[in-house]
């Protein structure tokens, strides 16, 4: 998910970024931000770039619309891949 941080009537503070990700922990048990730049309709702005690894489509729709009504937003980019794969450590049954 991108998120741009130009408002029609300002800019998404750090603040304001920071009581947004309690929308993105609510509805996630992880997830990966990264401060990216971007452009929006020939307008370069800081984004913010979310990923998450979900079985549940329709909450990535929920947190972008959400995005989308709190700051006023014309659109949230959305990016869908294949699923991530883990590698994990493995344990030995005695």
């Amino acid at each position: 998910m991108y998120f741009g941080r130009n408002t029609p009537s300002g800019y998404v503070t750090d603040a304001n970024w920071e009581q947004f990700r309690d929308v993105l922990g609510m509805s996630f048990a992880g997830y990966t931000v990264q401060d990216v730049q971007g452009a929006w309709k020939g307008t370069p702005e800081d984004s913010k770039l979310v990923t998450v690894t979900t079985k549940y489509p329709e909450k990535v729709q929920d947190v972008c619309q959400a995005y989308i009504n709190i700051f006023e937003q014309d659109a949230v980019g959305l990016l869908v891949s294949n699923p991530m794969n883990y590698v994990t450590k493995e344990c030995e049954i005695a």
